[in-house]
């Protein structure tokens, strides 16, 4: 019989609201340490979540949010990986997007830690230069202005959030070899890039997680090299020649993430 000293501690589960390409990679990582519970939509959902270590929840908000209290019920922290939907609800995202996160709102309290994963895009495309958290949103895309409205939403209603500001996500399923692949050029060649692998994201959330850090933060790769090398690169490694890269955009955005830095992420 073990020993108070050498029994197994208990870990109250973490929720994870959206079980998508980072969803589920967070439930595979943190199912490790944590009971995770995780959302779905579809069966095909469920299987993967179940897969990727996780207790499968029903979830389609608005319209079926009645398993919300059990999925909440003693979560230590909620994970909200849900995407905006820009090309599928166009000029209604912001409404369609606030309309899935309100029936959240009877759950929200002091001793629930929201983590939202959001984007870099919320900055727009007219940025230049260093961008730090202090730098003024200017979305100029649908789910870009419905993820400014989420971060406001949350920021008015959860006592204890921290917000994640992701940078261009790549990884397993997600080559940016393909990212290109409908045009004859890749334009802006000489623009920084501000790219984020899957396995970092995963990182900084489980971070995030275990050190109880709030606030908004912006996590991207330390270095910004111009498209023209990043993808080049990239295409030289798979073996591909590749586009043609225009010039310009010399002078383009690039993303500090040093205030996360700062705190000890990425861990060694």
């Amino acid at each position: 019989m073990p020993t108070p000293e050498s029994a197994p501690v208990s870990r109250a589960p973490v929720a994870l609201l959206g079980a998508g390409w980072l969803g589920l990679a967070l439930a595979r990582d943190l199912s490790n340490d944590y009971p995770v519970r995780a959302s779905y939509r579809r069966e095909a959902g469920r299987r993967a979540v179940q897969e990727a270590g996780a207790e499968p929840y029903l979830l389609d908000l608005p319209e079926l949010a009645a398993p919300l209290q059990a999925f909440l019920a003693g979560a230590r922290a909620l994970i909200i990986t849900l995407p905006p939907g820009g090309r599928a609800h166009q000029e209604r995202t912001t409404e369609q997007y606030l309309a899935a996160l309100e029936p959240l709102h009877d759950f929200l309290h002091r001793d629930l830690h929201v983590i939202y994963t959001s984007s870099t895009g919320v900055y727009g495309g007219s940025a230049t230069g260093r961008v730090t958290e202090d730098t003024p949103v200017a979305p100029d895309t649908h789910s870009g202005r419905a993820v400014v409205a989420a971060e406001g939403w949350l920021t008015e209603h959860c006592p204890t959030l921290t917000v994640l500001r992701l940078g261009g996500l790549y990884g397993p399923g997600r080559d940016p070899v393909n990212f290109f692949s409908k045009r004859e050029a890749i334009p802006q060649g000489d623009a920084p890039v501000n790219m984020l692998p899957q396995h970092q994201a995963v990182g900084a959330v489980r971070f995030i997680l275990e050190t109880g850090s709030t606030g908004t933060f912006n996590v991207c790769g330390a270095d910004h090299p111009p498209k023209r090398e990043f993808y080049g690169n990239l295409y030289s490694a798979a073996g591909q020649t590749p586009k043609p890269f225009l010039p310009g955009g010399a002078d383009g955005k690039r993303i500090d993430s040093s205030k996360l830095r700062q705190l000890g992420w990425p861990r060694s």
